[in-house]
């Protein structure tokens, strides 16, 4: 009786896709993050604009850190996930934290639109570069290897509806029990008041 042919192992890859879509996100999030640490204005964030009106509302910061610090981490998993190569396991995680990223941005562009009643093109960006991560793990996922396999279409559907309810009740119940910051709610009254009036910002660098 000949002896059973074992299958050839699948050659992991790195995946270049992913990784570059991952590193834009990271940019994005680093130089958010930067500008919010230090104080400094964003390009095309001018004074009273939408972006203004956001970045300076209580929702830019998450459990005390700049919102957009979060997104480093987490782009930063995936990048090197992505780079090591998707074995089921590796994309199973960087498909859940892609799941978390389109959750959140989700919430947060509820947040612009019905609470603060302003946008943000910083946000928004980071939102497109979301969907595009996880439109790209969909795309780039594993093949199932069976019938128990635990990348199947349905059970990829339970994990990633399960993570979003989860995520969006966290960021929810994480922004109740912040509340707000007196601070915060003075620079936000004072964007809304820029952008209501149409105030324009002139000045002169020396």
């Amino acid at each position: 009786m000949p002896p059973k042919r074992t299958p050839p192992a699948r050659v992991v890859t790195r995946d270049w896709p992913v990784t570059a879509i991952a590193a834009a996100g990271l940019l994005v999030s680093a130089y958010l993050t930067a500008t919010k640490l230090t104080g400094a204005t964003a390009a095309f964030c001018e004074a009273g604009s939408g972006c203004d009106v956001v970045q300076a509302s209580r929702y830019a910061t998450f459990l005390g850190v700049p919102t957009a610090a979060w997104g480093i981490g987490l782009y930063a998993i995936v990048v090197a996930l992505a780079l090591a190569g998707f074995t089921v396991k590796r994309w199973q995680i960087a498909f859940v934290l892609g799941v978390v990223a389109v959750s959140f941005s989700a919430y947060l562009a509820y947040l612009q639109l019905v609470v603060l009643q302003a946008i943000c093109a910083w946000c928004v960006l980071d939102a497109l570069i979301a969907v595009a991560l996880l439109g790209a793990l969909i795309w780039r996922r594993p093949l199932p290897t069976g019938r128990r396999s635990p990348n199947r279409p349905a059970r990829i559907g339970v994990i990633g509806g399960v993570t979003a309810v989860l995520t969006i009740a966290f960021a929810i119940g994480a922004y109740v029990g912040d509340g707000p910051a007196s601070s915060g709610s003075h620079r936000e009254s004072l964007a809304r008041h820029l952008a209501s009036t149409g105030a324009v910002f002139y000045g002169a660098y020396w």
